[in-house]
């Protein structure tokens, strides 16, 4: 077997940190370049971050692929980098957080309500990670939309000609 010295090491590492910012690149021109309107722009945001936070490994890349299939007209840009920042290990806090946010959750309504909530950790977690999840939604497509709208009126007042 061969085995490489300090210097190939070193070259590779050079290359695959090369070819990432690359492709970096290549997803940022392509966001910032695309001519959808900004509300698609947030919603492709948004869907890539709901399906990204089910917590199943292979789940949510399976469930991309056949959006991405069966969408075509998505921006992928935008899909794919709310895909990528919110991984499983981004996202392990989170998961972990969810029967608590659920618990209390259903403590709450059990006050209010007259009916007796089941106090089983799956409907906690169940509820913990629904809450989560839609005010992460709501929180992506309000951030998306709005920085997507700032960085095209920057870009028209800075570089009108583009």
């Amino acid at each position: 077997m061969k085995t490489m010295d300090r210097h190939e090491l070193q070259n590779r590492i050079g290359r695959l940190k090369d070819k990432v910012i690359a492709q970096a690149r290549q997803y940022w021109t392509e966001i910032a370049s695309a001519e959808a309107p900004v509300g698609v722009l947030a919603f492709a945001f948004t869907a890539g971050l709901l399906i990204s936070t089910i917590p199943v490994p292979m789940i949510d890349m399976a469930l991309a692929g056949l959006v991405l299939r069966r969408f075509s007209r998505l921006p992928r840009a935008p899909f794919l980098a709310a895909m990528a920042m919110t991984n499983n290990l981004v996202m392990a806090p989170v998961y972990a957080s969810t029967p608590k946010v659920g618990g209390f959750a259903l403590h709450w309504l059990a006050g209010r309500m007259p009916v007796a909530l089941p106090e089983a950790l799956a409907v906690q977690v169940l509820v913990g990670y629904l809450l989560i999840v839609v005010g992460l939604a709501f929180a992506g497509y309000a951030l998306a939309g709005t920085g997507f709208y700032s960085y095209r009126k920057f870009r028209r007042v800075a570089w009108p000609d583009r």
